[in-house]
């Protein structure tokens, strides 16, 4: 299997970031703990695994990964024993017996002769127990170790474990460093109307360039649309929009909502330029008093509510979740 198969990418709107990575390392700078922070689709986890590689491989060239040498070798097949990334499993939560094991891999002597280095992803997702886990890696941080938590929602984080970690925010990137990269990846529709929908966010924008997740999108839209005609009842709609998941649903809504609240909250010439997703101009059509604006910022908190709940309990009624939504979209124009 060769290491270009799973070779990590340095994103070009993460440059700056990994260069100050390498600068603090080459400086003996580096923390023991970082907390990548930021809105999904960004590229966090991508740029956690590169940078991991980085400090892996034994023959860097031009400050990346070689992709030659066994260190690299190692990382290709996913069986490098220093490095070791954390997700949820068999639910929504990071568990503590997760937590635990990582404990014990802290605690073990590196078996490459580097660093030993734990991701964790989304950070958010873990529970109270294993997150107070965690507390303890973090307050006994062993040599030569590095975590870094990736999180699209910090403030989800128990304050204790953000104080002991160095944050990193970023930001949705300029289009001009986003759009040759998506067109690098041979997409067939416009780089630039995919940023657009996506709301400046690059990875979502390669994820609409997929004519399945276009079409969950313009289902989804239609979906809202006749709610508010009220041309479809709740479950109906719930029904509809069941098969993609309660996340991907959520995300959609508060980029349509955004993008409506934006279009009409400015002069029309400026709408056309706010609109990310032109599609939104139908709906766009049923907000354009203040009451429903003001009905559809609740709306938009309501969904940051729902997205919080999801990330923090292990098995949420994701259909109830989504009904009680499609119920709130409903009645903002009542």
């Amino acid at each position: 299997m060769s290491y270009a198969e799973h070779a990590t990418e340095l994103l070009p709107w993460l440059q700056t970031d990994y260069e100050r990575l390498v600068e603090l390392k080459a400086s003996q700078k580096l923390a023991h703990a970082y907390l990548f922070g930021g809105q999904q689709g960004l590229g966090k986890l991508v740029l956690a695994k590169h940078f991991s590689h980085y400090l892996l491989c034994k023959s860097t060239q031009n400050n990346q990964p070689c992709g030659e040498c066994r260190e690299c070798q190692l990382l290709a097949s996913g069986t490098h024993p220093d490095l070791k990334l954390i997700q949820p499993e068999d639910s929504s939560e990071i568990k503590i017996q997760q937590v635990r094991d990582s404990i014990h891999f802290i605690s073990q002597t590196s078996q490459r002769g580097g660093y030993k280095i734990i991701i964790i992803a989304p950070a958010e997702a873990l529970n109270v127990n294993s997150a107070n886990a965690l507390l303890k890696v973090l307050e006994e941080p062993s040599n030569n170790t590095l975590l870094i938590l990736v999180s699209h929602q910090p403030a989800l984080l128990m304050a204790t474990i953000r104080s002991r970690c160095h944050l990193m925010k970023f930001n949705r990137p300029a289009p001009e460093l986003v759009i040759p990269w998506l067109e690098s990846k041979n997409i067939r529709a416009s780089a630039t109307e995919l940023l657009r929908m996506a709301g400046n966010v690059p990875l979502r924008a390669l994820h609409y360039a997929d004519e399945d997740a276009l079409h969950d999108r313009v289902v989804l839209h239609s979906v809202l649309e006749k709610l508010l005609q009220g041309e479809m009842d709740i479950s109906e709609a719930a029904g509809q929009c069941e098969q993609f998941t309660l996340e991907d649903n959520i995300e959609a809504m508060m980029l349509c909502s955004s993008d409506i609240l934006a279009r009409n909250q400015v002069s029309d010439i400026k709408a056309a330029q706010t609109l990310h997703d032109h599609d939104l101009k139908n709906l766009s059509t049923f907000f354009q008093d203040r009451t429903r604006l003001k009905a559809l910022h609740g709306f938009y908190q309501e969904l940051l509510k729902a997205r919080r709940a999801i990330a923090s309990t292990s098995n949420p009624n994701r259909l109830l979740v989504l009904e009680g939504l499609f119920f709130s979209w409903s009645a903002t124009i009542r």
